[in-house]
């Protein structure tokens, strides 16, 4: 390959030169360039006619002329390049504090119909941004209907009673529209994108979805076979199982956070369960952000104007219980042949507005958080077992999930668990040192601002704080209580927020395969740990891709049968 490339990029180059040569422009001569004929010393001699043929050079190895071009001169009035040596460049520049963050205010106000309105004002550009929030989301779907809430808000913004799919679309482009709303665990969204100066028509088309949503059945059945689609895909890979079956271990499979959603649920789904979900979304209670060049007056003349036919109450918030404690179980899922092994360690959390919020941030990060965090330089680049790890606490408001992951080498699988077990139990035991300390702390400071670059980041961490029942100027005092954080609060942090006793480990992977460092297999070696309790009493369980429980796979046949020599 090496040679083929080098004829290449010879062959191109002659072929280069002489297109070169060969090419004049008629048109006036630049002066700074003369041109210059070819060396006849350079020209291959013509054989005389009566005398042998000059050799051809060999085809596959060309010859190759060692030319070495002159320096161009530099014109006359050009001045020489001085390249200064002044003491200071030797030197990177020193970064200077990061300054205060500094938060916008937030005008917040009701509407008649009880919509709570927070609009942050920008005045750069001519855009609009709307975001409907409504209490009500994934964990409120209904037993044998998981999905529900996903399905039918994917539905509800394909078209109005007046406006199919495609008409709605094309009318959201005559007036460079967005509309779409998105379900989550919690609560779902109606958001609309705009120009400032197409507010109005995106506002009529908003109006109409809002008290007339299409909800056609032809849609309602793309949408279902696409999510039946979706589903065989998450159980084609082994993190895509294991991103589907890591909450019911942590948080239980009874738990609304819990529930695993299967082709039989969405076989359950109807049209007429849709239009019931979707009467659900009215304005008393509900919250709209808006980001944008456009004021308060403006808002509640176009809104008013508009949305007086939409009323109603919206569902409020429910509060659920905080997870119980893992049982210390390692549960495997058998995906033949897979060439990794997706493993995750977790357990239940603190919540998002506990006390110890920045010295937690800061323990999570040194343990997985960032690339140079402990579990990542341990398997990454120390035992090379993985291309990547990482961990961190996922927030919901029950509380939230510790989750440790990496995708590694099938045959290393029970070793990273081992080591993932150890860089836990570290992070109790002992104080951060100086370096992660500093380094964890001065990221996190030099990147929050980062998170308010724009109007939107700034309104979507807004949101986030109001998600949680958290005030909206939390962020003040965020930098002073990063700074006033130290390795003592760090390990305090690691002694409440991460088990020193039973944890959830979940593995998905082949366990058949030849484990590294002896004869055993990869589910041998989880017995093992099962045995060893190294993240607990529960034992060995096997599920397969829903969830359910299966039967321990039975250990691979040798190649050749069960007569092929040992």
């Amino acid at each position: 390959m090496k040679h083929t490339l080098w004829t290449m990029t010879v062959v191109a180059g002659v072929t280069g030169a002489l297109a070169l040569v060969g090419c004049k422009s008629s048109g006036p001569e630049r002066p700074d360039i003369q041109a210059v004929e070819p060396d006849a010393a350079a020209t291959p001699a013509t054989p005389d006619a009566g005398g042998p043929p000059a050799a051809a050079p060999d085809a596959a190895e060309p010859a190759v002329t060692d030319v070495t071009e002159a320096a161009p001169a530099p014109d006359a009035g050009e001045a020489a390049a001085v390249f200064p040596e002044e003491a200071f460049r030797q030197h990177e520049p020193e970064v200077g504090p990061v300054a205060d963050l500094t938060l916008p205010t937030i005008e917040r106000f009701t509407l008649p119909s009880g919509l709570a309105v927070y609009l942050l004002q920008q005045k750069q550009l001519p855009t609009v941004f709307m975001s409907f929030e409504f209490d009500v989301g994934a964990v409120n779907d209904p037993p044998s209907q998981d999905g529900l809430a996903s399905v039918c808000l994917d539905l509800y913004s394909e078209g109005t009673a007046k406006l199919d799919k495609i008409a709605f679309a094309e009318k959201q482009a005559d007036h460079a529209v967005s509309i779409w709303s998105p379900a989550g665990l919690e609560m779902s969204t109606v958001n609309l994108k705009a120009l400032e100066g197409q507010l109005g028509p995106a506002l009529d088309l908003l109006a109409e979805l809002l008290e007339s949503p299409g909800m056609r059945q032809e849609d309602l059945d793309r949408i279902l076979q696409k999510r039946k689609a979706d589903l065989k895909q998450e159980r084609a890979t082994p993190d895509g199982i294991a991103q589907r079956l890591f909450d019911p271990l942590v948080w239980g499979k009874q738990h609304p956070y819990g529930h695993v959603v299967t082709e039989a649920d969405i076989d359950a789904i109807t049209l007429d369960a849709c239009k019931g979900w979707v009467k659900q979304l009215r304005p008393g209670g509900a919250r709209l952000w808006v980001v944008g060049r456009v004021t308060r007056e403006r808002l509640e003349k176009e809104l008013g104007e508009r949305l007086a036919g939409w009323t109603g109450e919206a569902p409020k918030a429910q509060a659920y219980p905080a997870a119980t404690a893992a049982n210390g179980a390692i549960t495997f899922v058998q995906v033949d042949g897979a060439a990794q092994s997706y493993v995750m360690v977790g357990h239940p959390g603190p919540k998002r507005d506990a006390a110890d919020y920045e010295a937690t941030f800061l323990m999570a990060q040194i343990l997985g958080g960032s690339f140079s965090s402990r579990v990542n330089m341990n398997l990454r680049e120390d035992k090379g077992y993985a291309y990547g790890a990482f961990g961190g606490f996922d927030y919901q408001r029950a509380g939230s999930a510790l989750q440790v992951a990496a995708s590694v080498e099938t045959s290393t699988t029970a070793l990273a668990l081992r080591e993932i077990a150890k860089e836990i139990k570290g992070m109790r035991e002992g104080e951060p040192t100086e370096a992660e300390l500093t380094r964890e702390r001065d990221g996190a400071l030099k990147g929050l601002p980062a998170r308010f670059a724009t109007p939107t980041d700034t309104l979507s961490q807004l949101k986030r704080l109001a998600y949680f029942g958290m005030p909206l100027d939390w962020y003040a005092g965020h930098q002073q209580r990063l700074r006033a954080m130290d390795a003592a609060a760090v390990l305090a942090a690691a002694k409440a927020h991460l088990s020193g006793g039973d944890v959830a480990v979940l593995v998905v992977g082949d366990g058949a395969a030849k484990a590294k460092g002896g004869d055993d297999t990869v589910l041998d070696e989880l017995k093992k740990l099962a045995a060893e309790k190294v993240f607990g009493g529960g034992g060995l369980v096997t599920l397969d891709a829903d969830g359910q429980p299966v039967a321990a796979p039975a250990p691979a046949t040798p190649l050749g049968g069960n007569d092929a020599p040992k």
